[in-house]
């Protein structure tokens, strides 16, 4: 079995009148990484936490300043928990790129990353700007979890989230328990996936309890998106 590589980012401090402070995302994300067989790598919160660690360099003409080949694309998997909208996860500070991961920023999977969750607000929202253009995110990339609607601030759902891992669930209903574990049914739990000839991205499980896929072919596959209540 590969050395699963696990790496999380978080952001409680906000310093903006639009997005308020959080006080639970280090700790979710912290759980995460504890409790998920695997080897842990990077961990970056509040200020230390930057968009540009999971853009792709060159990527956006606009702010091609993207590192995501050392940090968020060169693990399995990566956890974000902080603020967030359609058109991506928000960060604290702004001065390294724009504070935001924008979908013409992100190609992810061309390194390492097979699994990429953003545990923050309407970023997989129905129609949003992830959901149009996740074509172009997915190189390599299985799946992306998030919510299509808001997200509470909860300090148990990534720990939640890699119990099931685990305990052998497939990745995808592995979120979905853990989504219904931690919100009220009013709120809906998303999810990206991609598919190619030959993979199995479907049944797919974490390292340690099952089999993983191929990684999908970018240039033929399919994507498939999902929402339901928590």
């Amino acid at each position: 079995m590969p050395t699963s590589q696990i790496g999380i980012e978080w952001v409680n401090d906000y310093h903006s009148a639009f997005w308020p402070d959080l006080k639970n995302c280090q700790e979710e994300a912290e759980r995460f990484r504890s409790r998920l067989n695997g080897t842990p790598s990077f961990s970056w919160g509040n200020d230390m936490a930057w968009d540009q660690d999971f853009e792709e360099q060159g990527a956006s003409f606009w702010h091609p300043t993207g590192k995501d080949s050392k940090w968020a694309d060169n693990v399995d998997i990566v956890f974000y928990s902080g603020h967030g909208e359609s058109a991506g996860p928000r960060f604290g500070d702004t001065s390294h790129d724009q504070g935001q991961i924008k979908h013409a920023e992100l190609r992810l999977g061309n390194v390492d990353l097979e699994w990429a969750i953003f545990d923050c607000c309407f970023v997989l929202e129905d129609g949003g700007d992830y959901w149009k253009n996740s074509w172009d995110m997915f190189q390599g990339l299985h799946y992306m979890f998030g919510f299509h609607t808001k997200a509470g601030d909860d300090a148990a759902r990534g720990e939640v989230f890699a119990d099931y891992l685990n305990s052998g669930e497939t990745m995808r209903h592995a979120w979905i328990k853990a989504c219904q574990d931690t919100e009220s049914s009013s709120r809906q739990w998303g999810y990206l996936r991609a598919s190619s000839s030959g993979t199995d991205t479907y049944n797919e499980k974490w390292f340690s309890a099952g089999t993983v896929s191929k990684d999908p072919d970018p240039n033929t596959q399919t994507i498939y998106y999902l929402r339901g209540a928590c």
